[in-house]
């Protein structure tokens, strides 16, 4: 199976829908939502970070907040 991997800056943000999680709003406008959440260092409001992930269009989730993906690196931008 093909997975598209994006490449994204984007600001953490915390989403009180579905009982609450932790996404990452990219810059490109689109929601990622981590498959098993993201990270405690990155579950901080606000937080500029790079993401690097596996777009998971085979799974469907909960929250419809944006694509489902698996991460494969994030990391802090400096502001």
């Amino acid at each position: 199976m093909l997975l598209d991997i994006v490449r994204i800056n984007g600001t953490v943000r915390h989403y009180g829908l579905e009982g609450g999680f932790w996404a990452v709003r990219g810059d490109d406008s689109t929601t990622y939502d981590p498959l098993g959440g993201l990270p405690s260092l990155f579950r901080q409001d606000g937080l500029r970070v790079f993401l690097e992930a596996k777009v998971r269009s085979d799974m469907s989730g909960i929250h419809m907040a944006g694509p489902i993906v698996e991460i494969i690196a994030i990391r802090r931008l400096e502001p």
